[in-house]
């Protein structure tokens, strides 16, 4: 490996502003330990909470299939018995499927409880109170600790506190890499939001990969990291 080779590698711990499919290249074969992320959904997205509050910037690369092609890059960088955990909406899991098993082995899909639910169509339609997780092996990935259920309960973001709108809840986050990685581990987001990944990684001691494209929610992640960092070494 050339000294280019070196300074054109990605670095750790830290969230790069740009096209995870640019930025995914610099990643060494079977170099990342566990792959968690969120892609867009496809599904033109649009929460109450985007249409209520300004803080939220349109999720503009949402009504697109990038993400499938963004599936071969996260096998490639995947070491071996591992897995990747993609979150998925159910008006489209059935196309993420298809494409995930294309490369990976899925061999569970988590449903996340997460109480309550958007209003939407009150008299045809249920309050959607889950969301699903595929979980995808590259090899055979043994699970850490207890061997437990499907269906995990956590309670979602409160909408006073999000500062995305997708944004997942840190405990989930955090026992999904307890269960598929060690301590130490490499964890690679490539749709990074406002940084919940990040900050699970760090209260897990985890390193981390993130790319978002979004400038605004990149300086959000990069500001919930400093101030989980300072106060992770208060604490020790």
């Amino acid at each position: 490996m050339t000294r280019k080779d070196y300074d054109e590698m990605i670095e750790l711990n830290k969230i790069y502003n740009e096209d995870c499919l640019e930025g995914m290249k610099r990643i060494p074969d079977g170099s990342v330990d566990l792959v968690l992320t969120d892609p867009p959904y496809g599904i033109k997205y649009k929460s109450n909470m985007r249409t209520k509050s300004p803080k939220f910037e349109v999720l503009a690369n949402d009504n697109n299939s990038t993400r499938f092609m963004v599936y071969p890059e996260m096998y490639r960088a995947l070491k071996d018995n591992s897995v990747a955990i993609v979150f998925a909406s159910w008006k489209n899991y059935a196309e993420d499927y298809i494409e995930l098993s294309k490369y990976f082995d899925i061999k569970n899909v988590i449903v996340w409880w997460k109480h309550g639910g958007g209003i939407g169509d009150l008299k045809h339609t249920l309050l959607t109170d889950y969301e699903i997780a595929i979980v995808c092996h590259k090899g055979k990935c043994k699970i850490r600790g207890k061997r437990c259920g499907s269906v995990w309960e956590c309670n979602k973001v409160n909408p006073n506190k999000m500062l995305h709108p997708t944004q997942k809840p840190e405990k989930l986050l955090e026992e999904l890499i307890e269960k598929y990685s060690d301590s130490g581990a490499t964890v690679l987001d490539c749709f990074m939001g406002s940084g919940t990944t990040a900050i699970a990684c760090i209260n897990t001691n985890r390193n981390y990969i993130g790319f978002e494209l979004d400038k605004h929610y990149c300086d959000i992640a990069n500001e919930r990291i400093q101030k989980a960092l300072a106060e992770k070494a208060v604490g020790e």
